[in-house]
């Protein structure tokens, strides 16, 4: 067995193993901080959804984890999960082509767990069974695990065509259209536009699955994607909230008549919230959330918070205010330049989210 994979992955298996040791799930604020007073208890825990999958049951009176498969009957004390998400901790932190990881092959096989990232059929990297003390239920529940121990992970991956926006780019000629694609800087092409006066307005998605899951989602929403990423790329705002901000001044939608209701943040923190638990730009969407508990997020520290989908103010506020927009490759995704069909021009922005 030979064991690899990247910071993000290898924090899969970290939180499986710290969660099994700590037996609880610890809410956070849309901050990042954690809510000592505020979590659930863990029942069990599986890697994935096949039929015959194995079981971690939390047995928090005798304090171990007893572990149950098809191959596999046996009891470990959660205090040897705590070492090994200690050991393993380091080792992501320190991660390089050379950091050896097979320290961990005699444990894994013990607990019968063969792979550094759980397979799954959806968006969700981790069941768990919560004990809900509010209500006394206890579901069994998706998260998806984003961590902060490697790169910034996506919320909304680029995608060709598929989070495309076309636009319509009125007042100008093919000359100024080629002077338009010769600057390397969207700022740069947008001022250019601004100083021609050519006008910019939306057009469609390139993508129909893309639209149809939008209007799903909500009405209005694929105008105020379409005009953030007009305010992205022109250099008006990157980070999800301060673009927000200016659309909801600009508003689009001619929907905020003499009230201080949040409009518009509303209505992009349903389309984050959306995308976080289910949505994809190249699947049909048809309104059910995959990830269903919510946000496992790993801190810089190692430790780990969760936003479930049931406290949705804190997931949805995490989700807000810790996003931002972000350019992917202009050439492998086909948007940027201004190009033309039938006497008329036409520029396709990207869309991607990333977390900040």
């Amino acid at each position: 067995m030979t064991l690899k994979g990247n910071k993000g992955e290898w924090s899969e298996l970290y939180t499986f193993l710290k969660l099994l040791a700590d037996g609880r799930l610890y809410c956070g604020d849309g901050n990042l901080n954690r809510y000592d007073d505020k979590f659930y208890p863990i029942l069990e825990m599986f890697r994935d959804d096949s039929p015959n999958r194995n079981t971690y049951k939390v047995q928090a009176a005798k304090n171990n984890i007893l572990i149950v498969g098809e191959t596999v009957n046996i009891e470990i004390p959660q205090e040897r999960f705590k070492q090994e998400a200690t050991i393993l901790l380091e080792h992501i932190k320190d991660l390089d082509n050379n950091t050896d990881f097979s320290y961990l092959e005699p444990f894994m096989d013990m607990i019968d767990n063969h792979t550094v990232k759980a397979k799954s059929t959806d968006k969700a990297d981790i069941r768990i069974v919560i004990h809900n003390l509010q209500t006394g239920s206890k579901p069994e529940l998706g998260y998806s695990i984003k961590s902060k121990l490697g790169a910034d992970s996506t919320l909304i991956n680029s995608n060709k065509d598929g989070t495309n926006f076309i636009y319509k780019v009125q007042g100008l000629n093919q000359e100024q259209a080629d002077a338009f694609n010769s600057f390397d800087k969207f700022k740069k092409k947008f001022n250019y536009l601004k100083s021609i006066g050519a006008t910019v307005s939306y057009y469609k998605a390139a993508n129909s699955i893309l639209h149809n899951n939008l209007t799903l989602l909500d009405l209005g929403i694929e105008r105020i994607i379409a005009d953030s990423l007009i305010d992205y790329y022109s250099g008006m705002g990157r980070t999800i909230a301060e673009v927000t901000e200016h659309i909801s001044k600009a508003d689009p939608l001619n929907i905020i008549n003499d009230t201080d209701q949040p409009m518009y943040a509303y209505k992009v923190k349903q389309f984050l919230l959306a995308f976080a638990l289910g949505v994809t730009s190249t699947t049909p969407w048809y309104g059910n959330f995959h990830a269903n508990g919510g946000y496992i997020v790993v801190k810089e520290d190692g430790e780990i918070i969760c936003y479930h989908f049931f406290d949705r103010n804190d997931l949805e506020n995490y989700l807000f205010y810790n996003t931002r927009f972000e350019t992917p490759s202009t050439s492998r995704h086909n948007f940027g330049d201004i190009y033309k069909e039938k006497d008329e021009f036409f520029l396709k922005l990207n869309l991607q989210v990333r977390f900040k």
